[in-house]
């Protein structure tokens, strides 16, 4: 036993004596099969491991597809809601356009009652534009009378006065004076009263109503006919019968120059003023 244990050359004398040599290139075979199929075995082992990586890998990327998914229902879920928002904006502005646009007709409906009322006040202002001119015309048409008054109220209180005042003239300056004339002196001006005695010369202004440029035009003529009349007294006399606002302005403005101013109240009364 020994022997064939510690014998390469012996063992197999002895199995080829025993007809085993067939058996020993079975063994071989087998062993060699074995071995083909452990290679297999582990080829197919190798392969699974990858198969599992391959699946683990799968089972990942499936995770990572259903997390993506998971996102996608979230961020359609928070779309949805915002297109909800959106729609409920949306029928909040509707109800804003329908407000405004109930607004504008009510609006247009005031515009078209002022447009209605801005044409009846139109038509009433061309009312009051006609009766305005007519009433123009009926001033104008007064006017034109009171002209014709005040110039024939003029003519008689210049006649009244012009008959009265040489007495006065007489009585205040001693001067023998019969008549007044109306007199248009050369280079100097009219004058509604006048007359030369000796050396002295009387010059009237007349107005029905007295004003300042009445006195300021008689002050410029009087002024010429003293420089004219160099030598001889000139005595300067207004008279008038009624008043208007700037009459107190005229009296002093005469006395100033030295002209004056008498008051007629009727026939040979006059009131003396400067």
């Amino acid at each position: 036993m020994r022997l064939l244990r510690e014998d390469e050359e012996f063992r197999l004398a002895v199995m080829g004596l025993l007809g085993i040599v067939d058996i020993q290139s079975s063994l071989r075979q087998l062993v060699s099969a074995v071995n083909d199929l452990i290679r297999t075995v582990q080829r197919l082992v190798e392969g699974q491991e990858r198969l599992w990586d391959g699946q683990n890998k799968l089972w990942e990327e499936n995770r990572k597809m259903w997390e993506a998914i998971k996102a996608l229902q979230e961020g359609q879920n928070a779309l949805r809601t915002d297109v909800n928002r959106l729609w409920e904006n949306q029928n909040k502005l509707w109800e804003t356009v329908k407000a405004l646009q109930e607004g504008q007709n009510a609006l247009r409906a005031d515009v078209n009652k002022l447009w209605e009322e801005n044409k009846k006040i139109n038509e009433n202002i061309e009312k009051l534009w006609q009766e305005n001119n007519k009433m123009w015309k009926e001033i104008r048409s007064i006017r034109i009378e009171l002209s014709g008054v005040s110039r024939t109220v003029g003519a008689l209180v210049e006649r009244d006065v012009r008959h009265y005042l040489p007495s006065w003239v007489r009585e205040r300056f001693g001067v023998n004076v019969d008549r007044l004339r109306r007199a248009r002196i050369e280079g100097i001006g009219e004058f509604d009263g006048y007359a030369e005695v000796d050396n002295k010369v009387v010059a009237v202004e007349i107005k029905a109503t007295l004003r300042l440029r009445d006195v300021e035009d008689f002050v410029d003529k009087v002024s010429r006919l003293r420089s004219a009349k160099v030598g001889r007294e000139v005595i300067a006399v207004v008279a008038y019968a009624n008043e208007t606002r700037d009459t107190g302005k005229a009296v002093e403005l005469a006395r100033t120059n030295g002209i004056k101013v008498v008051k007629h109240h009727g026939e040979d009364d006059f009131e003396e003023l400067t």
